[in-house]
């Protein structure tokens, strides 16, 4: 549940049951008459008030507001049915034929949060939906003139008595309510399940099913009439729809499926779970960052390679759980691919290097890619002065297999080191756990590295995580450190992976003497990200400008002078993803670009806010693959309700669109 939000949900929980349960009692006691449509409809106007500053999404928050005060509407109309115009008359009608305009436009709403949910570009589903408002423009219309043909409820007066009846009209108002209303639930739950807060479907499940049970309680069990305790009514219809309409919704928040204000000040303590998981990295890069303020060039220099090392380790450990998907399976290419970043810095150190690989990209768990490269980090850099490393591997219609072989020869330095002082730094039981065998073992004064690793293949996919560990008979708990963190803590990851990845490209310029820095200002670097990671401080605020000049400036550090022409806009959330996109920017200009401009224009019109970003680096030589940055960019993007276009073909060139909050 979103810690935040729980303070709402207990007010609005407590709102119904006292209302419910005490307002026959209060109405009698204190006189009050009405006290229920007061109350409910106060509840509705609170819940759209709360929504004022949660959802960062403007047409997710646009149209839960819009449900909520036509709620509101429908109890006006209750109380001016009753109290304020004569029965039997048209106004008396007219109030009664109300009801439906809510009852028709909320499941409308409903469904259309339900497709927003994700950041999905609603541009799509432009046609479906223009034809469901005509539908439901037809029956609001069909309903409203209800005495002039009868169509939706038949009225007859015996007396003073009146009787109604359903028309054919009325009997499709039921069928759309029932099928939007459905269709949204289908829709927005099973979006909850496919997510990261699977796990928690069944509460906005359970809403639903008990305002069901409150439905059959009313219609069923008493008849249509409000159910009764001591006498006093708990509830009508009307009650039912704001329920359903509120309750749905608001457990959707709670559970975190809606990006909120208070879910991202709830991730904050996420960052302390990142910091746990690389803790020993993180001390043993400021133990190294202690010692350089005074060391002397060639210290300065091997100490930074190494501190590189350590860095690329934890900004792969932040991309692989990116990445991982539900059943923690990732592409062994991702293995081949940490290699690699890692191999690129040996070229600066005192370890040669060189790496082979095999055989086709298999599916493996998450955690032994994770689990392999931190044994390469402890081993063959604290150790080895010299290594080969060979990755093999292939697929059979029974199951996937890999093979690493490490050939390495032993730093003089520490020649007290032995098969099972590696084995402990390799974490032999770790890879046990995963259904791995690894050995290491000394040959003709070389030492040996053999992990092998066969998952059986089970209707076309790797078999998942959880039954390798059921498999192996290690507890889940026994292995917590290494695997996956929570998927909502992705931002913060998306953040370690972009800041770590733009520091590694300065220290690269540094030794590469691409670009003149001081030892100090390298330091300088280093020490902020790491605070950043382990202090916690990765979901602080902070506002846009320092940001904006912090990322320009060290862009000119790299040699990329940015440009940025037009106005930031003030909405804080749109600042946000233009922080990270301006990162991103600078970040592939130099790596992919190779350029030393990185041009950003800002363009406000009525209805939106558009960032274009180009460069004077070479152009593309085919359409955009989106991995790493500019696939977490979307993401942010699309979940403030934005679009990202990228274009290549006359040149690099993308294109952020906002709806203008302001003018909407």
């Amino acid at each position: 549940m979103v810690k935040g939000r729980i303070k709402t949900e207990c007010i609005i929980l407590i709102w119904l049951v006292l209302t419910a349960l005490w307002g026959g009692f209060f109405v009698h006691l204190f006189h009050i008459n009405d006290l229920t449509t007061y109350s409910y409809t106060a509840l509705a106007l609170f819940w759209v008030y709360s929504l004022k500053d949660e959802i960062p999404n403007t047409y997710i928050r646009r149209n839960m507001s819009l449900s909520g005060l036509l709620l509101t509407l429908l109890f006006i109309f209750r109380f001016i049915k009753y109290h304020l115009v004569t029965p039997n008359t048209f106004p008396h009608r007219l109030m009664w034929y109300g009801y439906y305009i809510p009852i028709l436009i909320t499941p409308l709403l409903s469904l259309m949060i339900s497709l927003a949910i994700g950041g999905r570009d609603m541009k799509k589903y432009r046609i479906l939906l223009n034809l469901l408002k005509t539908i439901c423009a037809v029956l609001l219309v069909v309903v409203l003139t209800n005495d002039l043909h009868g169509l939706a409820i038949k009225i007859r007066y015996v007396g003073d008595e009146e009787y109604s009846s359903m028309g054919l009209f009325g009997y499709l108002v039921i069928i759309w309510y029932v099928l939007l209303t459905l269709s949204t639930f289908i829709i927005a739950i099973r979006k909850c399940i496919i997510s990261s807060f699977n796990m928690l479907w069944m509460l906005p499940a359970a809403v639903e099913l008990l305002g069901l049970i409150l439905w059959f309680w009313y219609y069923i069990v008493c008849g249509g009439s409000s159910p009764k305790i001591g006498g006093n009514s708990l509830y009508n219809i009307q009650e039912i729809y704001e329920f359903l309409f509120i309750g749905f919704w608001e457990s959707m928040i709670g559970v975190g499926l809606i990006p909120t204000v208070s879910l991202a000040r709830d991730r904050a303590w996420i960052s302390d779970k990142i910091s746990g998981t690389v803790r020993s990295e993180i001390t043993e890069i400021r133990s190294i960052l202690d010692r350089l303020k005074e060391a002397d060039d060639e210290t300065f220099r091997d100490g930074i390679i190494r501190i590189s090392f350590i860095g690329i380790y934890i900004k792969r450990r932040a991309n692989l759980e990116l990445m991982a998907s539900k059943t923690g399976l990732l592409s062994s290419g991702e293995l081949s691919l940490a290699i690699r970043e890692a191999i690129g810095f040996f070229d600066f150190s005192r370890v040669t290097a060189g790496f082979e690989e095999s055989g086709e990209a298999v599916e493996v768990p998450e955690a032994f890619i994770s689990g392999t490269f931190k044994m390469l980090k402890n081993i063959i850099y604290k150790t080895a002065s010299a290594c080969y490393v060979k990755l093999v591997t292939g697929r059979s219609e029974q199951d996937v297999s890999v093979t690493l072989n490490v050939e390495f020869d032993m730093n003089t330095d520490d020649p007290h080191t032995d098969a099972d002082a590696l084995s402990s730094l390799a974490d032999k039981e770790f890879f046990r756990a995963l259904g791995a065998e690894l050995n290491i073992y000394e040959e003709d004064d070389t030492w040996n590295i053999a992990l092998t690793a066969s998952y059986p293949v089970i209707a076309g996919k790797t078999l998942s995580i959880p039954a390798l560990y059921k498999r192996s008979g290690y507890g889940l708990s026994q292995i917590t450190s290494y695997l996956s963190l929570e998927k909502e803590s992705l931002e913060a990851k998306t953040k370690i992976h972009d800041s770590l990845g733009r520091c590694l490209l300065v220290t690269k310029a540094y030794l590469t003497g691409r670009y003149p820095m001081s030892k100090e200002a390298i330091i300088s670097e280093w020490d902020r990200i790491i605070t950043e990671i382990s202090e916690g401080s990765l979901y602080k605020p902070v506002s846009i400008s320092s940001n904006a000049e912090y990322y320009v400036a060290q862009a000119k550090n790299m040699g990329v002078e940015p440009e940025i022409t037009g106005e930031i806009p003030e909405d804080p959330h749109i600042r946000k993803v233009l922080d990270t996109a301006l990162t991103v920017h600078i970040t592939n200009v130099l790596r992919h670009a190779l350029g030393n401009k990185a041009y950003i224009e800002i363009k406000t019109t009525e209805t939106a806010v558009i960032f274009s970003f180009t460069n004077n680096g070479n152009p593309p030589k085919g359409p955009i693959i989106e991995k790493g940055g500019l696939k977490n960019l979307r993401q942010h993007v699309e979940e403030m309700g934005g679009t990202m276009d990228i274009r290549w073909e006359e040149g690099f060139n993308m294109i952020l669109t906002f709806p203008n909050g302001e003018k909407l």
